[in-house]
């Protein structure tokens, strides 16, 4: 991590020539995008535990799970100089179509996917990304070479949450190593030898290995603490002291934006503001530059919009594949939580409700009229735990929750699957004047926000207060209706919303 900034400054100030650098790890290393939470995305405690290494990327994008056995490339060159000439996606798209050419090379037909993967037979081989410091770009990829899926399972968060509809029913449907198509495996001199073969003759150039310069050896002694500090590595994680803040999750077709916004005393104006997710950025700095944007800006949809307008409009930069509008739309929707603040929320309460469909200000107009519950919080052993419904025997969460919603006139609901859910939603909430209260979990929130807003019905999901499928690694069973463990649900704050927008009480 501390060579990907060195080189690529260093090619910036002319001093290094333009390089095409070779990289493995050992130990395994789980990386995260330069704007991710690494609390969200790696299972830390795992890791930690079976001596796995974490750190942070320059680059955005995903997490990764960096075996011992991939094996990592990147080019770095100078702006304007092939292949670093055009738009960051045409830049992206020619290195990482070489790159799929070396693949290629070893016995596989591999081509790039944008918007960041290189694949075979539509499975993802290969992920890449992009950053630019000054006159200089480095382009990145990681090429997975032995299967160790259930070690990704396990590190990582982000592969079972990504898993979307009809689209994957198991993580390998989507990736693929090459030791699963090449047999034997290519060695790792064979890989880089065809890698370096492709990018040679692609771009008609001479490479010529060579060790470090001196300026770069002395400064990685310089700059290696940095890189493995809590200050780099944990440099994008919500710190506990700075307290509550007002947040939102918002899924877009690029990727997830999280927004924090902390406000100041008084309680109505922005004092510092996170945005992290698994998406691009060029340049880096723009989201760092966008945060200082929002301080002292009245949290409040227009003037949280207004200001994020007025930032694009004269900055020189983007976040690939968000518009200016999405992320407005995502800073604003932080912003509204200060109406369910204002109705006798805690900040800590409102930020475990997630709404579809309605803003904060509008819930006093709707009644709540089905209570939705997650099947995974009944008894592992109950008759009803596949099938819906509840005889109400009093040994889980379940039971408590149909008691009350009958005491307040609603229709408890259990939710046995996702498809499920999606019927629900469609042939009984919506359309209809009422809202539903729901609970998930903030993973599968996160995932299928876009599908179940894309349904016209109204409603709050209640965060989940317990280790979820998708922390287990289980999130495809789940999807299912086929999870095997039980979770629990924050009763206190399903009852607490009820009785607050319910019009009897």
């Amino acid at each position: 991590m501390a060579l990907d900034k060195i080189i690529l400054e260093e090619v910036a100030a002319l001093r290094s020539p333009p390089t095409l650098r070779f990289l493995q790890f050992k130990p395994a290393s789980a990386l995260v995008g330069y704007h991710q939470d690494v609390d969200l995305e790696i299972r830390t405690d795992y890791c930690r535990s079976h001596g796995i290494d974490i750190n942070r990327r320059l680059t955005g994008g995903g997490s990764i799970l960096f075996q011992e056995s991939a094996l990592g490339w990147e080019l770095f060159g100078i702006r304007g100089e092939k292949p670093f000439c055009g738009s960051f996606e045409t830049i992206l798209n020619e290195i990482c179509s070489i790159a799929a050419g070396g693949i290629s090379r070893l016995g596989v037909k591999a081509c790039f996917r944008p918007r960041n993967d290189i694949e075979v037979d539509g499975r993802k081989i290969s992920g890449t990304g992009g950053v630019t410091i000054s006159n200089a770009y480095m382009f990145q990829g990681t090429l997975l070479v032995t299967n160790e899926i259930e070690l990704f399972l396990r590190a990582l968060r982000v592969p079972v949450e990504k898993l979307k509809k009809r689209e994957i029913e198991s993580v390998m449907d989507r990736m693929c190593f090459l030791s699963d198509i090449v047999a034997p495996a290519p060695t790792t001199a064979i890989i880089k030898e065809a890698l370096a073969a492709e990018f040679r003759e692609a771009l008609q150039v001479n490479l010529a290995p060579e060790e470090l310069t001196e300026i770069e050896k002395d400064r990685l002694k310089t700059n290696l603490a940095y890189f493995q500090s809590p200050q780099w590595i944990s440099s994008r994680t919500r710190p506990a002291v700075e307290g509550e803040p007002i947040r939102s999750i918002t899924q877009t077709e690029a990727g997830t934006m999280r927004v924090h916004l902390w406000l100041a005393p008084g309680g109505r104006r922005v004092s510092k503001a996170l945005l992290t997710g698994d998406f691009f950025a060029i340049p880096e700095r723009l989201v760092h530059d966008l945060e200082a944007a929002l301080v002292g800006v009245p949290a409040e949809r227009d003037p949280l919009a207004g200001a994020v307008s007025s930032f694009f409009r004269e900055y020189r930069g983007e976040i690939l594949g968000i518009a200016p509008s999405q992320v407005a739309e995502a800073v604003s929707l932080a912003g509204e939580r200060l109406g369910l603040i204002d109705g006798s929320f805690t900040p800590a309460e409102a930020n475990e409700l997630f709404l579809l469909n309605i803003q904060p200000l509008e819930l006093l107009r709707h009644t709540p009229k089905w209570l939705l519950l997650p099947y995974c919080s009944k008894n592992l052993d109950c008759p009803y735990r596949k099938i819906p419904g509840c005889d109400e025997c009093g040994e889980c969460q379940i039971g408590e929750c149909f008691a009350l919603a009958r005491s307040l006139n609603l229709d408890p609901i259990t939710v046995q699957s996702f498809e499920h859910l999606m019927q629900v939603l469609q042939n009984t909430c919506a359309n209809r004047d009422g809202i539903y209260v729901g609970s998930c979990c903030e993973a599968f929130y996160s995932k299928h926000q876009r599908e179940m807003e894309n349904i016209s019905a109204r409603g709050i999901l209640i965060n989940l207060d317990s280790t979820t499928c998708y922390d287990l690694g289980k999130g495809s069973a789940a999807y299912k209706g086929n999870f095997d463990n039980k979770t629990s649900l924050n009763l206190k704050l399903i009852e607490k919303t009820l009785r607050r927008f319910n019009g009897s009480c």
